[in-house]
């Protein structure tokens, strides 16, 4: 058995704190010891695409809540940008790696997968953005996953899309990782959307049970508007607050997670994920040793360096 999981107690009283990153403020942070609720907000624009140091982030943060706020029974993990979750991996550590660093790179993302799929805390992913790729993977690694229905984002039309769409950019999504898409919707719903790397809107992500609600902009709980604003951290209220919304029925469904006696929450939790955390534990070198013999294919590197040539062009056309 993993033996790092932990089990929080109940709270009586409100306490509010509100952290941040040391390393450039990557992951902002809320707590409320009151209501047994914290924040991760991704912090690392434009996209919070997923370097070594953003994964270490998000894995030292979830430790952090997990070790040092024992009230906290659950977390949501928001974006600081409205229009984009998390865009997946950071392209920059697959092009032409650097060979000292790849491993510790994916080793890295092995990690967040064990930390957030593995947490004693009830994780809500709160989608008001686009979550491609690895930041599909950080949804699904999650309890619960709520989703902007599409509106406007900044003045903007904006409808969000979710899936492992790895295929496009010439690349396959880690076994693990397709295995947990497969977990969430169904063997041949996954295995046709990993091969056609489907993105899926939010009405779709909802029939399918890639996410578990979705929210029109108009749908706002007013009784939890105080409680809300007290959590989001002090540098992040006034943006964070275009997704009102979201974040309100995120912050509702993560007060109910709260609720529930933490010792029986998690141990059906593990139940259905101890298994599969023990397995990538047991394998994570020879998942290391796949991924990186597979990303430095040269193949594999003329696609990766076309969709980067792509997004440089798609840029310049702004």
């Amino acid at each position: 058995m993993i033996s790092r999981f932990r089990i929080g107690g109940s709270v009586a009283i409100r306490h509010h704190r509100h952290l941040s990153s040391a390393a450039g403020e990557l992951i902002q942070t809320g707590i409320d010891e009151g209501n047994g609720v914290a924040i991760l907000v991704l912090n690392r624009p434009p996209a919070n695409s997923l370097s070594m140091e953003m994964n270490e982030e998000i894995s030292r943060s979830i430790k952090s809540i997990d070790e040092n706020h024992p009230k906290v029974q659950s977390v949501i993990l928001a974006s600081s940008n409205a229009a984009i979750f998390s865009a997946g991996l950071d392209v920059a550590e697959l092009v032409a790696p650097d060979p000292d660093r790849l491993p510790q790179f994916w080793k890295s993302l092995q990690q967040v997968y064990i930390d957030l799929y593995g947490s004693r805390l009830a994780t809500v992913a709160c989608l008001t953005g686009h979550a491609p790729a690895a930041g599909c993977f950080l949804a699904m690694a999650c309890d619960y996953r709520v989703m902007y229905a599409g509106g406007t984002v900044n003045g903007r039309k904006h409808m969000p899309k979710i899936g492992l769409n790895e295929t496009q950019l010439g690349i396959a999504a880690p076994p693990w990782m397709g295995q947990l898409l497969v977990r969430t919707i169904g063997f041949r719903r996954a295995e046709l959307a990993l091969a056609m790397g489907t993105l899926f809107p939010p009405h779709t992500a909802l029939e399918i049970g890639l996410v578990d609600e979705i929210v029109p902009s108009d749908t706002v709980e007013s009784s939890n508007h105080d409680a809300l604003q007290a959590l989001l951290p002090d540098k992040m209220k006034d943006q964070m607050m275009q997704q009102n919304a979201v974040l309100q029925q995120s912050y509702i469904q993560a007060a109910r997670f709260a609720k529930v006696p933490p010792q029986a929450r998690v141990a059906s939790k593990m139940l259905t994920r101890s298994e599969h955390l023990e397995d990538m534990i047991a394998k994570r070198e020879h998942d290391t040793d796949h991924f990186c013999g597979f990303i430095t294919q040269e193949e594999v590197q003329c696609n990766l360096r076309e969709y980067v040539q792509k997004l440089k062009t798609k840029s310049k056309q702004k």
